[in-house]
């Protein structure tokens, strides 16, 4: 088996980690005790003005140190990661077509590797960065590792090297450029949470995915310290990061969810975002939103008008983690980060600017309830990238949550049918009852002409090796059909008057305490009836090149071959009675041509006409419960790419 001549694609569920690395002029941050790591200074994360994006093509060297020491984000003082001594690490700049050789040190006692999100790895697929598919770790206590690779992608766009072909241009469509990555923290590191999460005493008693005790904008929080005990650091941050422009100008935020759980709202204080681009696709979006939401690995770019009139004003930008997300909500949650956006005189000096905290009111809160995305149809792509009406297969991925070995398809679409009933007949219920229940139907997905939700029924045919558990072929006379079936002290203080019984700006009532685990289980979650083992000496990709055993163990991964680079149609769908889970797919840009409500199966798949003229596409996609998504992609990029599920359960 050649691996040049193959695209190998498999799906995985975690629970991610991310070690989270602001022209206008920018206040420092403070930094609240005698920590090792700071965050970011909000001048890292502007754009540089005078970087030449019309320069030729140049190899471009960074080094990369991740040390472990401790550090205040939010006020609280906890064990971290940090890349060259800073949380958020520093910004990479570069344009389409350079070179990137970027050495990474690890100077922890742990092993890691270093995935670039968003960005295709079309040449060195070897390159990807993630342990167990790609390549094995970077050894603890001194490991150096170089990543080498090519930003030419083929036709591919990326978030960060988009400049050469970027629609927006600085001074015409905008003014300042700056990246805002928002985050969820906890102050229990991620190992013992996780550590904990996959026993039989889960974390708190149950293997549900805590929410976080704080958001971050740019590495800064704004915990309240009164809650710290008498064992634990604390300082009150009272400075957030803050940026100032002169009056009228516009902004443009690259807005990145680099967080690991929370669905984040973002707006500016009386200020309409203008929807400019979706996971590095320039689009034409909706240019009246008040808030904007994304989902983990989602990045948004959106553009800010400010106005003349309001020189010498100061507003609020806000990222609130959207709680009703998640099992259950810590009692001392934070879920608000904010920023402060300051309008100047265009000769105003730094020092005559009004250092004032804003008084501005946060916009009234119209955003859905819903764990879902921007309805797909509000975002049309500038670059017209229109896909072929068939396809030469198709595969589905279908996520199943549970505490036993695995539930069947029916008696998981049985709960998921059941739960959706009673949110759907009472909204108090779900929050009552948020273990097993999900979310209304939006108004973002597309209805019949008769009222009711839209279903997946479409046939495609699929000349494609499935493997995993369930898997395999079904023959008739003109193709062939998939056939699958179905220890230490925590920082947190666990009060037993939790955040319980506490509605949320949405009206929805959390629910009070962690849901808890069966006795004798264990949480788990499954792709086709098979759950994520990491091997990580022995990476996927190793076994396909040759010396190794040539095959993909379809007992350790869900996953499938695409012997040709042609377009498949890719069928995911959510069993998950509990909640619903951001896609992020590796290498290759997902089309959205489906979406809707419902349990298809590949029987029913004739009755619908796909969204093939120019389809938004982009690289995470979010799947809510009992609900699918059809994408269409074209796998002509060799390699072995992992499809990550973002775990999230309501």
């Amino acid at each position: 088996m050649s691996i040049n001549s193959l695209s190998i694609f498999f799906l995985v569920c975690y629970l991610s980690v991310s070690i989270i690395s602001a022209s206008p002029h920018a206040l420092p941050v403070q930094n609240p005790l005698n920590s090792a790591a700071r965050s970011a200074h909000p001048q890292e994360y502007i754009l540089k003005s005078d970087f030449d994006i019309h320069a030729k093509p140049t190899t471009r060297r960074y080094n990369l140190t991740v040390t472990e020491t401790k550090a205040a984000l939010d006020g609280f003082l906890r064990q971290v990661m940090a890349i060259n001594g800073q949380i958020p690490g520093p910004l990479i700049e570069a344009n389409e077509g350079d070179r990137l050789e970027i050495t990474v040190i690890n100077k922890m006692n742990i092993e890691l590797t270093m995935h670039w999100h968003g960005l295709y790895q079309a040449s060195e697929f070897w390159e990807d960065g993630v342990t167990g598919v790609t390549q094995c770790p970077i050894p603890s206590n001194g490991g150096i590792y170089t990543y080498k690779f090519d930003t030419n992608g083929q036709r591919h766009k990326r978030p960060n090297d988009s400049f050469a072909r970027d629609p927006l241009k600085r001074s015409i469509d905008f003014d300042h450029d700056v990246v805002l990555m928002m985050a969820d923290w906890y102050h229990n590191t991620s190992s013992d949470i996780v550590q904990e999460m996959l026993s039989e005493a889960g974390y708190f008693g149950t293997p549900a995915a805590p929410g976080a005790n704080c958001a971050l904008i740019n590495g800064v929080g704004q915990w309240n310290c009164s809650l710290a005990t008498t064992t634990q650091q604390c300082n009150q941050v009272t400075s957030p990061p803050e940026f100032t422009v002169t009056a009228g100008q516009r902004i443009r935020f690259r807005l990145i969810n680099a967080g690991v759980h929370a669905m984040f709202f973002f707006s500016v204080d009386e200020h309409m975002l203008n929807i400019t681009e979706a996971d590095s696709t320039g689009i034409y979006g909706p240019s009246d939103f008040r808030h904007i939401w994304l989902h983990n690995g989602q990045r948004y770019s959106v553009i800010v008008q400010t106005k003349e009139e309001d020189v010498g004003r100061n507003f609020y930008m806000r990222a609130t983690m959207n709680s009703d997300c998640w099992a259950w909500v810590p009692n001392d949650i934070q879920d608000t980060a904010l920023g402060i956006l300051r309008l100047a005189h265009d000769d105003a000096r730094p020092e005559n600017v009004s250092k004032a905290r804003p008084d501005t009111q946060g916009w009234p809160q119209d955003f859905p309830q819903e764990c879902i995305d921007i309805d797909p149809s509000l975002m049309v792509p500038i670059l017209k990238s229109t896909v072929p009406a068939s396809v030469v297969g198709w595969v589905w991925f279908q996520l199943i949550n549970n505490t036993a070995e695995h539930l069947t398809r029916e008696e998981a679409v049985r709960l998921a049918k059941e739960a959706h009933h009673d949110s759907s007949r009472d909204p108090n219920l779900r929050g009552k009852k948020k273990y097993v229940t999900i979310s209304h139907r939006a108004k973002h997905y597309r209805d019949r002409s008769d009222g009711s939700a839209e279903d997946l029924h479409d046939v495609c045919r699929v000349p494609a090796t499935f493997h995993g558990k369930g898997g395999g072929y079904q023959e008739n006379s003109s193709s062939r059909h998939a056939a699958v079936d179905t220890g230490q002290e925590k920082n947190r203080q666990h009060n037993p008057q939790r955040f319980g019984g506490r509605k949320s700006p949405a009206g929805i009532t959390r629910l009070a305490g962690p849901p808890p685990t069966p006795a004798g289980t264990i949480g788990k979650y499954f792709v086709n009836n098979v759950s994520w083992t990491t091997f990580p000496y022995q990476p996927v990709l190793h076994d396909l090149t040759p010396g190794g055993v040539g095959t993909i163990n379809g007992s350790r991964v869900a996953n499938v071959i695409f012997p040709t680079a042609e377009w498949y149609d890719l069928y995911l769908v959510n069993v998950d009675a509990a909640g619903s889970h951001p896609y992020h797919l590796h290498a290759m840009d997902m089309h959205i041509v489906a979406y809707g409500r419902g349990f298809p199966t590949p029987e029913k798949l004739s009755k619908i006409k796909y969204s093939t003229e120019n389809p938004l596409r982009r690289d995470t996609v979010v799947v809510p419960s009992a609900s699918f998504v059809v994408v269409r992609l074209n796998a002509d990029i060799p390699g072995a790419w992992i499809m990550v599920l973002l775990i999230r359960i309501l």
